[in-house]
Order: C-alpha cells, then sequence, then structure tokens
C-alpha cells in the first residue's frame, strides 16, 4: 500500500468512490483524470488548461511536437519562408480526411484562421495572432475596421495554404501547435449553427481520437481511435476516458481503486505523495515571479539598489524545499531550463546559475544595497503591499517574513485577491509589489521578454535599452541568423537581470501520478497540455 493510502483511512470511502465510474475495457484504454470541465468542445475558444488537454485528443494543426519535444510537421508536409519573413506557404499533406471521411483541404485551415479573427466568435486567445505575432489585418479585423476576408490567409489550391503577417515571427511554427489554430470545415460548421462545439457530435475531429461522449459542463468524457488520422499507426491507444474531479483527494482514491491510470497531483497531496514510485514529475515551463511597480507611483522601487535588496534577500531554495516541494526548483533568471534550445542543440537556460550575482540569497549583501538605497533616498523605512493570488498565501507569508527579517525598516502588507482582480490590478498598474506567475504560449525567449517590454500589461519595467534589444530579436535579419538571434536573446535577460527589473522566485514541473502500465506520457516545451504521439498502455 502506498504511503497516501494511510493519510486517506479516515474519508468515507462510499462516498469518494461514487465520484469513479467503472474502468471501461482498462486493458485498451487510458483512463485519466482532470481538475474541471472543459468550457467548450470548439478549440478557437480554447483558454484554459482542461479544453486544452480535451482538445489535443481530437484536434491537430499544422506543426506538433512529438513525444520527444521535437517540433514536426503534422497537418503539413512542408513549408517556405519568404526572403522578407512575412509569407509562410505550406504544404498540406495529400489524402488528409476529417473524422467523417470528407476531405481535409487547405480551405479548411482558411476557414479556421478566420474563426479565430471573427470578433463575433470572441476567442479569449486572439492575443496569439496579435501580440505574439502579428497576423496581418487581424487587428483591424478584431477591431472591426476591415471583414474577415481580408485577413491575411489564402488557399490558392486544395493543398497550399498561404499565411502573411505584418512582422517576422521567428518562432511562428512553434506558436501554430496551439489547437487555436486547427482547421475548421465551412459546411460542417453551418449545419451546426450555434451548436458548434456544444456536444460531441458538433465537431469533427482531425485528430488522433474522436469525441464521442461529451457535453458541457460533464463529468465523463470518451474518445475512440480515428481511424482517418494521418498518422494512426502512431495512435497506440483504442481509447480514451477523462473523468472530471474536482477535488484531489477523491481523485487519487480513484487511482488507488484501478480506476485512473494518470492523475496530476498539486497542492497539499504533493507531500503526501512524495515517496510514490509512481509519483512523475515531468517539465514545466512556468515561472513565478515579483513584478516591482517601476511607473514611477513608487519612487522607491524605481531606485536600483532597493530592487537589488528585496532579490538577494529572498530564500528561494527554503521556499521550494521547505513549502512547495514535489516538483518546485528556485529560480535566479527568467527563463526555465529545457525550455528553448541552441542551434548546436544546447540548453539555453542550462547555466541556471548565470545571474546568481544579482538574484541568489545573500542576506549580508542584500543589507549593503538597502542602506544604500535607504541613504539614496533619505527614509529610514517603506512598506509596500505585496498582492497575490489568494491560493498562494503560504509562500507569500514566507517572502514576507525573509524580506522583514532581512531588510530592517521593511514592513510588507499581503494582500490575496482572486485571480481576476489580480489580473485587472496588472493591467492598470494598480499595485506595488505582485506575485505573478507566466504559462508560455510557445517555446521561444520573448515569450517571456515581453512581460518586462515598456508597452506591456502590467507596464513594470521601462528600460529603452531593453525594449530596443528586444525588438532586434524580431526583425528579418535576425530571423534569418538563429546563431546572432540567440546572442542578442542572451543580452535582453542580461539588461533586465542586471537591472534587477523583475525578481524570478520559482518554476514548477508537472506532478503526475501515472501507472507503471502506462508509458509515453509527455509535456510539450512550453509545459502545458500534453503529447498524444506514443501514449501507450500494456495490460496488467
Amino acid at each position: 500500500m502506498r504511503k497516501i493510502s494511510f493519510y486517506l483511512l479516515g474519508f468515507l470511502l462510499a462516498i469518494i468512490l461514487s465520484g469513479c465510474s467503472g474502468k471501461i475495457d482498462a486493458s485498451k484504454e487510458l483512463n485519466m483524470a482532470i481538475s474541471g470541465s472543459p468550457l467548450s468542445a470548439d478549440p478557437v475558444m480554447l483558454y484554459d488548461g482542461n479544453t486544452g488537454i480535451m482538445c489535443k485528443f481530437f484536434c491537430s494543426t499544422l506543426y506538433e511536437y512529438n513525444n520527444k519535444k521535437e517540433l514536426k510537421p503534422a497537418l503539413a508536409e512542408s513549408y517556405e519562408v519568404s526572403e522578407d519573413g512575412l509569407t509562410y506557404t505550406f504544404h498540406i499533406k495529400e489524402g488528409l480526411k476529417w473524422s467523417d471521411g470528407r476531405p481535409l483541404t487547405a480551405e479548411d485551415f482558411v476557414f479556421g484562421f478566420r474563426r479565430f479573427s471573427d470578433p463575433n466568435v470572441g476567442s479569449n486567445a486572439v492575443y496569439l495572432i496579435t501580440d505574439c505575432c502579428k497576423l496581418k489585418n487581424a487587428e483591424k479585423i478584431l477591431a472591426g475596421e476591415l471583414p474577415l476576408s481580408e485577413l491575411g490567409v489564402s488557399a490558392p489550391d486544395n493543398l497550399t495554404f498561404i499565411v502573411e503577417l505584418e512582422e517576422p515571427c521567428t518562432y511562428f511554427t512553434d506558436l501554430l501547435t496551439n489547437n487555436n489554430f486547427t482547421p475548421c470545415n465551412e459546411d460542417f460548421y453551418h449545419s451546426k449553427g450555434n451548436k458548434y462545439g456544444s456536444s460531441h457530435d458538433a465537431v469533427l475531429s482531425c485528430g488522433p481520437y474522436i469525441l464521442d461522449r461529451y457535453e458541457p459542463l460533464a463529468t465523463q468524457i470518451h474518445f475512440v481511435k480515428n481511424p482517418y488520422y494521418y498518422d494512426s499507426d502512431s495512435i497506440l491507444l483504442s481509447g480514451v476516458n477523462i473523468q472530471v474531479i474536482a477535488n484531489q483527494q477523491q481523485a487519487l482514491m480513484c487511482y488507488e481503486t484501478g480506476a485512473i491510470d494518470i492523475m496530476e497531483v498539486k497542492g497539499e497531496l504533493l507531500e503526501l505523495t512524495d515517496d510514490d514510485p509512481e509519483l512523475n514529475i515531468l517539465p514545466g515551463a512556468s515561472l513565478y515571479f515579483l513584478f516591482l511597480n517601476q511607473n514611477g507611483s513608487r519612487p522607491e522601487l524605481m531606485n536600483k539598489n532597493i530592487r537589488m535588496a528585496i532579490s538577494k534577500s529572498i530564500d528561494r531554495q527554503d521556499i521550494t524545499d521547505n513549502l512547495l516541494r514535489s516538483g518546485f526548483s528556485p529560480m535566479t533568471r527568467i527563463i526555465p531550463p529545457g525550455f528553448y534550445f541552441e542551434t548546436d542543440g544546447t540548453d539555453y537556460a542550462i547555466d541556471q546559475h548565470l545571474y546568481d550575482e544579482y538574484a541568489i540569497y545573500d542576506p549580508d549583501t542584500a543589507l549593503t544595497y538597502w542602506k544604500q538605497g535607504l541613504s539614496e533616498l533619505g527614509v529610514s523605512s517603506m512598506t509596500f503591499e505585496l498582492i497575490f493570488n489568494s491560493d498562494k498565501i503560504t509562500e507569500c507569508e514566507a517572502i514576507a517574513a525573509q524580506l522583514e527579517r532581512n531588510l530592517p525598516g521593511l514592513h510588507i502588507e499581503l494582500l490575496g485577491v482572486p485571480f481576476k482582480e489580480r489580473s485587472a490590478r496588472r493591467a492598470k498598474g494598480e499595485y506595488e509589489i505582485m506575485l505573478s506567475n507566466w504559462f508560455p504560449d510557445y517555446s521561444d525567449p520573448t515569450s517571456f521578454y515581453a512581460l518586462y517590454l515598456s508597452n506591456a500589461t502590467a507596464k513594470s519595467y521601462h528600460n529603452p535599452e531593453y525594449d530596443e534589444a528586444y525588438d532586434k530579436t524580431c526583425t528579418t535579419e535576425m530571423s534569418k541568423n538563429a546563431y546572432e538571434r540567440n546572442k542578442l536573446l542572451h543580452k535582453v535577460e542580461d539588461i533586465i537581470m542586471e537591472d534587477a527589473g523583475t525578481v524570478p522566485i520559482y518554476t514548477t514541473g508537472n506532478t503526475y501520478l501515472i501507472r507503471s502500465n502506462v508509458s509515453g506520457f509527455q509535456t510539450p516545451p512550453t509545459g502545458t497540455g500534453i503529447i498524444i504521439t506514443g501514449l501507450s498502455k500494456e495490460e496488467g
């Protein structure tokens, strides 16, 4: 019996088991638990993690990651990009079909991209085509200034799909792995009207599996293997059963009884499952960090010595080891390891101690910076409000205690707020210090660096040198020279870390209980979602 079982003996077993469905031919199908109901089966509306997991099983895109985390053609065969980096010509695989047998053509991509850009559809992920990349005319279309027909997409024939951008985007194919960019068959879409994406029979599959059981707010979602999938030989399961179990302890009991093969472990269960042999920590790419508002409302935070003192007063190792435990690692730089690789295959962030001089815990040096900052400002004390999501109270209490202990005269007022309020305050710049987190949308350092541009949403940092270096990484010239671009990307991080413009705290991996007879379960470089190819399960 696993360690966790001893902690659960007091639970009402009958109540807990009532949330576990029986295994459905478990020798051939994978049973997986997720924590919340997907919001929609319409991939254009994809915005949350649970919807992303569901869509990954029945959607496919032009390019995808394989289970080695390599970017590979999926529905595309290949592509070319123009000299100026603004036009991508994708060659679609021959013989592609939707799950009902009808042909899948380049026109389906045109319609899918137009739906994504349609202001009447109202996708929450349109920043992917206005900010992460600039799809030609997307911003004006979303503002109602141009018709959908003016979007920079076209299909000169059934196997050719052309995308036009307004600016070069060196990571464009990585970005296309997001399921918001999946194709959509126009005839099928119009046949469903406003019911499209609302049930299993209101969507078509172009991915590994067919969605054959789903309703909004459903607690069970089911897939069967798609015989028309272009790479069906790599799909080793006959089906997948997803159960929505919000309570982690209930999900764990389902896992213990064998009703679940895979479940993510979070919160208090991390400690309880710490020594379970079936606990797997997969690489993640999220970053938890402190925004220091340097927009002028608090001149104290515009003082570099004060910022350096704050950064070097936080014992990140203590927080991850003693509070957060499994799956969490301290961070003294912006880019997590394993997220992005140089042209020679070297991990871009292989040296996680590169910026220790500016961010490693060193209370004596922090005190020196602190005293110098106080002297420059002509004050002997100061108070800052630290805002955070309500569920992060434990780590924020630890951060506040460390800062107050190491920096005499500093007082931290803690304010836990709901996610929506924290996001609104960030957008308005109504905060002093904020614990925030970021999950990248694509595998490129700019996905993190963009947070600190002068025109970024949080407006926490303003440094023309930083902005200029960042902008150069996005030029046509740099898009043609990956080696020089990587050098410039490092310079961008050098600038902000040497300036203590942000305070990285920790990163988190993806922590799962995975039954020993399941293999091939992997997450993409961005750390969110799952990779389907190669996922298998043996009998037993």
